[in-house]
């Protein structure tokens, strides 16, 4: 047997150390199979969906009602009057565009934290189909645009919206947004 083989009673201890280095560099890590889930959990294409929202949205005389993969999440660091919202619903997923099989629409509900309750009267609601556009926002501090009032309902680990106004665009809107679960928050920034 050769003095260079890896293997039998006279291998070279810093060839075996060399080996396992590589072999351990070369493996997936943990932290890296939890990236690569939470990037397929966000709207890839493929990725399973789950837990789903459901969503109609009635602007003037049309109606849109779906079942949607949409982030749902409560931001534990939203503070009375801060800028951060509480209490948010976006679909599609934040950079992600709808799946070819799913509603090819857009809605967004952000609510800030109230002092007295976790909601309060600022929130922001949009929606579009590519044809018309639809925008609330009666945050302080911000442009108004169109009014309106929001309703959360808490259910188990989820809640219930409603939303009733007239847009910016002067439509009115109607929208129930009930998302069965809230997802760990995401977001950019954390």
């Amino acid at each position: 047997m050769s003095s260079n083989s890896l293997h039998g009673p006279r291998a070279r201890p810093t060839r075996v150390i060399v080996l396992a280095t590589v072999l351990a560099l070369a493996a997936p890590t943990h932290a890296h199979a939890q990236r690569t889930a939470t990037t397929l959990r966000r709207g890839a294409p493929g990725a399973p969906r789950g837990p789903l929202t459901d969503v109609t949205v009635s602007l003037g005389g049309t109606r849109y009602t779906a079942q949607v993969d949409a982030d749902c999440h409560v931001d534990p660091r939203a503070t009375a009057g801060g800028p951060r919202a509480y209490f948010v619903m976006m679909y599609p997923w934040f950079g992600q565009r709808p799946a070819p099989d799913q509603p090819q629409w857009h809605v967004n509900l952000e609510i800030r934290r109230g002092a007295a309750s976790e909601a309060s009267n600022e929130f922001v609601f949009a929606f579009g189909d590519g044809a018309r556009a639809a925008t609330i926002q009666t945050v302080s501090g911000s442009q108004r645009m169109g009014s309106g009032t929001v309703r959360v309902t808490r259910h188990g680990d989820g809640a219930r919206f409603d939303v009733a106004g007239r847009s910016h665009e002067g439509e009115e809107i109607h929208a129930t947004i009930d998302c069965s679960a809230f997802q760990k928050s995401e977001g950019a920034g954390g």
